[in-house]
């Protein structure tokens, strides 16, 4: 009996295999994730504390709409409303599942045994995090490219100002030069 209580509380995760302290990082979160979902499957938890933060596909929260609207959609079941509610915004935020996909996660779920919920809230809970990783990767990526470009464009617009001044300079000075040599020459007619 203890064998099975230890596996049906074994992460997915294993933070040995973490290299590095971001890995470590996440690998850490995703336990959190992971235990903050798993601590409320089987406890009824409501679909209002859990749908505060989640976002549907689209990135758009979800919220208390949106779950009675995929509640409606889906045809989740009440066990799986009752039991598994903070399960339900993690399935629908997904980005690796279309529909009919999820309609079968939710189908399927009341049949579960407790290893499998585990390990699926495990794959779901790292495709979240690693999707979200990316994202920031991304992102700095794009920081880094946009800083870059910014970078050039004011060096062309100080080579262009440079260029504009240096030939409105020349300009000056051919007009000075040829206003020296008119007043040279009415000095000269003098």
């Amino acid at each position: 009996m203890a064998d099975t209580n230890q596996n049906s509380n074994k992460h997915v995760i294993d933070l040995a295999q973490a290299q590095t302290k971001e890995q470590a990082d996440a690998s850490n979160d995703i336990l959190a994730m992971e235990d903050e979902l798993l601590g409320g499957i089987g406890g009824g938890k409501s679909t209002t504390q859990s749908s505060k933060s989640s976002k549907n596909t689209n990135g758009a929260p979800i919220d208390e709409a949106g779950i009675a609207a995929a509640i409606e959609k889906f045809h989740i079941p009440a066990i799986v409303q009752e039991d598994y509610a903070k399960l339900i915004p993690l399935i629908l935020e997904t980005e690796s599942m279309d529909d009919e996909e999820r309609e079968y996660w939710f189908q399927i779920l009341p049949i579960m045994t407790e290893e499998q919920i585990t390990k699926f809230v495990g794959i779901l809970v790292n495709e979240k995090k690693q999707l979200a990783q990316l994202d920031k990767e991304y992102e700095d990526q794009l920081k880094k490219i946009n800083e870059k470009h910014l970078n050039e464009w004011q060096e062309f617009e100080t080579k262009a100002k440079r260029t504009e001044i240096a030939t409105a300079e020349a300009s000056a000075e051919t007009e000075e030069s040829a206003l020296e040599e008119d007043l040279l020459k009415k000095l000269e007619d003098l």
